[in-house]
């Protein structure tokens, strides 16, 4: 089973420019766990669950945690914690957004993608 968050919106000074770490940037987020069939499915119950909102908190708490220079770093820490946090997970997926990215010219985002699994 899978559980997504998707297009959290932050706001941090993520980044290696100084009008980035300056000014600051919007930042989107996509999270996906891979977890077993819970008896969720069956009870309905939240307690049988992994409870999304403590996924999202956990994103928001890593970001606040460090300033990143770099988006591989912070989607790699952001699946790192998750599978240290949540025993229950087997597999993680981020993808990072970066909006308004300073390349010099029009462009929606930048985005990096990290998955990992328990065990590697």
């Amino acid at each position: 089973m899978f559980i997504r968050l998707n297009s959290i919106e932050i706001f941090a000074h993520h980044g290696v420019y100084e009008e980035e770490i300056r000014n600051g940037n919007h930042f989107e987020i996509d999270l996906e766990v891979e977890v077993a069939d819970t008896s969720a499915t069956r009870t309905d119950a939240l307690s049988d669950t992994l409870d999304y909102t403590k996924l999202y908190t956990t994103v928001i708490k890593v970001s606040e945690k460090k300033r990143y220079n770099l988006l591989e770093a912070f989607a790699c820490d952001i699946c790192m914690v998750v599978l240290d946090t949540f025993r229950e997970v087997r597999g993680v997926g981020v993808k990072v957004r970066k909006m308004n990215a300073p390349v010099g010219g029009k462009l929606n985002f930048v985005e990096v993608e990290y998955k990992s699994f328990r065990g590697e």
